[in-house]
């Protein structure tokens, strides 16, 4: 049968946490068709291997960034696809997952995106904190500003993506495209269901930097590179551009 849903990995260097993510998309408990497609940024260290033993399709995308990997995959999709849902290349879902997106899709035909809650893999204090102020952050927006879909786990019509363009290779590329499916149509966070995220961000930018990584743009702002390398500095968190994998940096950088 021709897949309904195409379930869209990007991937850069994820030898660490890719096995686990794929096995937890082919275990699926789903009579709905759907495929399995990896979208690679040219891995070097055995991630390939490890895509072509579980995936449907594997693609290898030049440009380098999430976004473009997230949306090179949508674009290599099957016709006959109705929904795309992206996951992160270290996010597990639930066996009921690809079930709960497809009737949830099909039981509220106005929904054009959504994405879920989410809980990390590790379980210190600090990293349960961080889990509960992010999942009701997200939830927050949902309720009272327009919603925001983090990008490791969206779940969006496709004839709804590609009006409003896909995921861009910027910096927060799930804020920016969020701000422009939001405008499609009915958009959700749905905290009832959760998905398992590595707390690698977290651990590499700390909690003050991960809420930074959100909260700019709720200010609005359009910040260029030489402006985030300085804040990166000031406060010891990690280039967004390096988490993003863009390569991009502005003509009046000093770098």
């Amino acid at each position: 049968m021709e897949p309904e849903i195409s379930v869209i990995v990007p991937v850069l260097n994820e030898v660490n946490h890719l096995e686990e993510t794929l096995e937890s998309i082919v275990s699926q408990n789903t009579s709905t068709p759907y495929e399995l497609i990896v979208s690679d940024g040219q891995s070097t260290d055995g991630s390939l291997d490890i895509a072509r033993r579980y995936a449907d399709r594997v693609f290898q995308c030049e440009e380098h960034g999430i976004g473009a990997g997230r949306h090179f995959g949508a674009m290599n999709a099957s016709k006959s696809s109705k929904y795309f849902i992206f996951i992160d290349a270290d996010t597990r879902i639930p066996g009921y997952y690809i079930a709960y997106v497809y009737e949830t899709f099909k039981t509220d035909p106005d929904l054009v995106a959504f994405s879920t809650g989410f809980e990390f893999s590790e379980h210190s204090e600090q990293i349960k904190l961080a889990e509960t102020v992010s999942n009701k952050y997200f939830l927050m927006r949902d309720k009272l500003l327009s919603v925001t879909l983090p990008g490791f786990n969206t779940c969006v019509r496709s004839d709804a993506y590609f009006e409003c363009g896909g995921y861009r290779n910027v910096l927060l590329e799930d804020v920016e495209f969020s701000r422009r499916i939001c405008k499609v149509g009915k958009v959700g966070f749905f905290p009832h269901v959760k998905v398992t995220n590595s707390s690698r961000r977290l651990e590499s930018m700390g909690l003050l930097g991960t809420v930074y990584y959100y909260a700019q743009l709720d200010l609005g702002r359009t910040l260029d590179s030489t402006f985030i390398d300085k804040l990166a500095r000031k406060l010891h968190v990690a280039d967004l551009r390096e988490y993003v994998r863009i390569d991009h940096r502005s003509p009046d950088s000093n770098e």
